[in-house]
């Protein structure tokens, strides 16, 4: 591991200082009111991301740097607007060659990926439709291909946002898909399987994965549901009579599988299958979410900072067996806790008004 890494993003506290090194993950010059540069830049390590800011003075004097680089970086780390801000004291760009060991700021899944992969091939041997196991064979047994969607991101930030996170949480949606076609027998598994496996394909081309996670020219432009759909499109042409209605609810499942037109889909669900995969997809990614925040929140803290995604903080706290309804320490607050009591308030308010 690089000598330089002094600190992870994950193990620093509000107020703490930071002297470690990181890689540049998103950078944008901006200007003050008055005309002056500053600069905000998204720093990145394995534990997970930082927002950061450089004002005018030490952007100018840090020189030249980029996404992607290998950065030494001095600081503090505060809050702002309810989340985390490192601000930038001093950076100073780090050469960097084939031979840097950069595993300490690459974040992958922790599971097995040959062995997640596996379990994805066993989806699709288990599949009895043979237009719909031949396409996903179209797909898989592609080696370019099949080596993107093992080690794509899910996300930049939000949920299963890491190398492996794409296999992840795909699969995760199928095993989720899989265990409602126990409960509902009028759902058609070969469909629903094929739609989750499918429904995220696009992110393979929306997110450039490695070092620096990001959301590529044409991801931005396009979005992974219109390049997914393009894709399984030109696939399901090159499957010999392929029926157009099973290719339609196919379609309609990549299309729809964020659920509302606000979130990006150009469809809504109108399908059962699309709906299953619609709630699977939603719910692997709140977990998955949660699980991030998990991480990036200190264990002194009861609560989590405000969370974008989920519009509120989070309870994060351990679950206690040990204190009583009745008992003597009931009620009490965690000595430890250093929530944003106002953000807190502030969104419990809006809770209770129902809006949530």
């Amino acid at each position: 591991m690089d000598d330089n890494k002094k600190q992870f993003i994950a193990d620093v506290n509000l107020g703490e200082l930071v002297d470690s090194t990181f890689i540049v993950s998103a950078k944008l010059v901006k200007k003050k009111k008055n005309g002056e540069d500053y600069c905000s830049v998204t720093f990145q390590d394995k534990s997970g991301m930082v927002e950061g800011v450089m004002w005018t003075e030490v952007f100018l004097d840090s020189g030249d740097f980029a996404e992607g680089d290998l950065v030494e970086v001095k600081g503090i780390l505060k809050e702002y607007r309810g989340s985390r801000q490192l601000i930038v004291n001093a950076l100073k760009r780090i050469e960097k060659d084939k031979d840097t060991d950069l595993s300490a700021y690459i974040k992958s899944t922790s599971k097995d990926i040959g062995e997640m992969f596996s379990e994805v091939k066993g989806f699709i041997s288990s599949i009895e439709n043979k237009h719909l196991r031949k396409l996903l064979g179209f797909f898989m047994e592609d080696e370019t291909f099949a080596e993107s969607y093992k080690t794509s991101t899910a996300a930049v930030k939000y949920h299963h946002a890491y190398q492996g996170g794409l296999l992840e949480h795909s699969l995760n949606v199928a095993k989720i898909c899989d265990k409602m076609t126990e409960i509902y027998d009028n759902v058609n598994r070969d469909l629903l399987i094929a739609g989750a496996l499918l429904h995220d394909v696009g992110k393979i081309r929306e997110y450039s994965s490695g070092v620096n996670l990001k959301i590529t020219n044409r991801g931005r432009l396009l979005g992974h549901i219109t390049m997914g759909y393009g894709w399984v499109l030109e696939k399901i042409g090159q499957v010999k009579g392929f029926p157009r209605d099973l290719s339609d609810r196919l379609l309609h499942i990549i299309l729809s599988h964020h659920g509302h037109l606000e979130y990006g889909s150009p469809k809504r669900p109108k399908i059962l299958e699309a709906f299953i995969v619609y709630h699977a997809d939603h719910l692997d990614g709140d977990i998955g979410g949660f699980n991030i925040i998990m991480e990036n929140t200190s264990d002194e803290n009861d609560w989590s900072e405000y969370v974008r995604n989920f519009e509120r903080p989070v309870y994060v706290r351990q679950l206690d067996l040990a204190e009583e309804v009745n008992g003597d320490s009931s009620g009490k607050e965690n000595p430890k806790s250093t929530g944003n009591s106002k953000v807190e308030d502030s969104q419990d308010a809006l809770d209770q008004d129902g809006l949530f």
